[in-house]
């Protein structure tokens, strides 16, 4: 709830933001070859975003492909790296994992000034991070993208959205 009341876009947006999501995770779970993948789903204004890793480049264009054939869908892009058997969750060698980062990083956009961190979901991949959700302007989208480089980060993908007109909430912004 309070969630929503910080969010610059309607509730109707945010629902249909949240069914578009759970077509396009049963589209991936139902199509062939990529249905065992782990993938995140993220939808904002329509936009359709999958984060995860996967087998081969063959698999990026099916996940690709089959999120852009669901119905409602205006795009689809994706942050999927190819597994690296190598690749693991815990501390090797002094490097910080992925899930001690993505901590870091929650905790960063918690205390940067201008930054609203409900609505920036964040994922961490080998130490790549995505960020993904709708701000409220260009400031805020470049102060989350500086604040979400730690200690261990490689590299950030900004998919942090400016809310468009359309899709804009016609009540009041809640101060």
């Amino acid at each position: 709830m309070a969630e929503a009341a910080q969010s610059e876009l309607s509730p109707r947006t945010i629902a249909q933001d949240d069914l578009q999501k759970i077509h396009v995770h049963e589209a991936l779970v139902a199509a062939h070859g990529i249905s065992g993948l782990t993938l995140s789903v993220y939808v904002f204004m329509a936009k359709v975003f999958v984060v995860g890793h996967v087998d081969t480049h063959e698999q990026i264009e099916s996940v690709l492909k089959t999120a852009r054939q669901v119905a409602g869908v205006r795009s689809a892009d994706g942050y999927l790296p190819l597994k690296d058997g190598q690749a693991s969750d815990a501390t090797v060698g002094g490097l910080t994992s992925d899930a001690t980062m993505k901590a870091h990083i929650i905790s960063a956009l918690a205390v940067t000034p201008g930054v609203v961190n409900s609505r920036i979901h964040v994922e961490v991949l080998d130490g790549h991070v995505v960020l993904l959700g709708v701000v409220s302007g260009q400031e805020e989208q470049f102060k989350a993208g500086r604040a979400a480089v730690v200690e261990g980060v490689k590299d950030v993908t900004n998919w942090l959205l400016l809310p468009e007109s359309r899709y804009m909430s016609i009540r009041r912004k809640v101060l």
